[in-house]
């Protein structure tokens, strides 16, 4: 049985979101759109099947392993979370594949995100559905900023 501890889920914006971020803010490029998914098998260690582990999703990954299925996303954005649905049809694999992570790619055809979850399959008779969410989390308004009563650090 899990522990308590388990991590069943990761998502990770990689380094390529973060650069062309920064750089359409300084007007150079522009901000990465979500636009296709790819699916594939990786980054889980099932040496105990019976307790399998996600493994930290490195910064710099740029393809997404055993890959076997592209599609387009469609991303909603609501209070500091962006959730993608990514849909696999039927029909769209020939035999059962082994299935745990979403590469969610740019409109430039960069990786710019990755979810990971426990593996499972996706079959050629159903329609497989995943809703990875990635989160831009918002800062709280200090009550005291909003009462006017928070020191200036302009040095003004």
């Amino acid at each position: 049985m899990a522990s308590t501890d388990t991590i069943f889920q990761r998502s990770k914006l990689l380094n390529k979101y973060y650069e062309k971020t920064g750089k359409a803010a300084a007007g150079i490029g522009a901000c990465p759109v979500f636009t296709e998914f790819r699916a594939g098998y990786g980054l889980v260690d099932t040496s105990d099947p019976d307790n399998p582990v996600l493994l930290t999703i490195p910064a710099n990954m740029a393809e997404i392993p055993n890959e076997f299925y592209r599609g387009l996303v469609e991303a909603e954005y609501s209070n500091g979370v962006t959730q993608c649905k990514c849909e696999i049809p039927i029909g769209a694999v020939d035999k059962p594949r082994k299935f745990n992570m979403i590469g969610i790619f740019d409109q430039d055809s960069d990786l710019v995100a990755v979810c990971t979850t426990f593996p499972d399959w996706v079959t050629p008779t159903e329609v497989d559905r995943s809703y990875p969410a990635l989160t831009f989390p918002l800062e709280e308004e200090d009550e005291d900023a909003s009462s006017g009563t928070a020191e200036d650090s302009s040095g003004e």
